[in-house]
């Protein structure tokens, strides 16, 4: 997962600051020492250094979502909050100050990375995040990072959703809702069963429509649904116009086009 972000970040920084490819490279590597004695191209270093859980942008709740062809449920993905710091590396101190004010520039006018740079495998996951440090925030300590060598650097968080790939099938959706009632002797009275129908209907003139049957009344609500009572060979009036009926069946809920 950590590799595809950092795809997405080569990707948006070579198309925003811009970063040619046949000028600049782009490195993850940490920026110590040995690794900047080997560069021989004008680099801009992009250096994990910190990664923890955000729970400012915690959610909680169930959601479905279709995964190879069948419905689940699964929690809210949890976030990640990833810390980088940008430095620049030249031979020249002007082209150097150049580099590292395109990255701030690209950082300040992105919230987000635009989807047409994430990878491939990120593409189903909430946008990704882009924050530059402010003042007083928590800051790396640069020194440390950079092996002891004098760089001024950018400190940003990169806020992404991570799929656990943990999730459980969820069940048909609910058609019928049956009730029983008892007597004082503890003894159920079939004479007493409540039945509700669950149904839907796809025309758009229908939201907001009264549905009658000989037991209840409803409202069609405004994803298309509604659940009234009746029982099985009962007459369901839509009040669209004109009017739709359908009868309902001996198991399960009623659809109607």
């Amino acid at each position: 997962m950590l590799e595809h972000v950092d795809s997405t970040l080569e990707a948006f920084f070579r198309a925003t600051v811009p970063l040619s490819a046949l000028d600049v490279d782009v490195s993850f590597e940490p920026p110590d020492r040995e690794w900047s004695a080997k560069l021989t191209r004008p680099t801009v270093s992009l250096f994990l250094w910190d990664i923890r859980r955000s729970t400012a942008r915690a959610q909680s709740g169930v959601e479905e979502l279709e995964r190879e062809g069948r419905l689940v449920r699964r929690a809210p993905l949890p976030r990640v909050e990833l810390r980088f710091l940008a430095t620049a590396w030249t031979a020249d101190h002007g082209d150097e100050r150049a580099l590292l004010a395109g990255v701030m520039r690209a950082i300040l006018a992105h919230s987000d990375v635009p989807s047409s740079f994430v990878a491939e495998p990120l593409q189903e996951l909430p946008p990704i995040t882009l924050l530059m440090a402010r003042a007083g925030d928590e800051q790396p300590d640069v020194g440390a990072l950079l092996d002891g060598q004098l760089k001024p650097g950018i400190s940003m968080t990169v806020v992404t959703a991570v799929d656990t790939d943990v999730f459980t099938p969820a069940g048909p959706p609910v058609e019928v809702f049956e009730l029983a009632m008892a007597t004082r002797s503890g003894v159920i009275d079939p004479s007493l069963g409540v039945r509700r129908i669950a149904g839907e209907i796809t025309r758009p003139d229908a939201i907001g429509a009264t549905v009658l049957s000989p037991h209840g009344t409803a409202t069609v609500n405004g994803a298309g649904r509604f659940v009234v009572r009746a029982v099985a060979g009962d007459e369901i009036v839509v009040s669209t116009d004109p009017p739709v009926t359908v009868i309902v069946p001996l198991e399960g809920g009623v659809r109607v086009s």
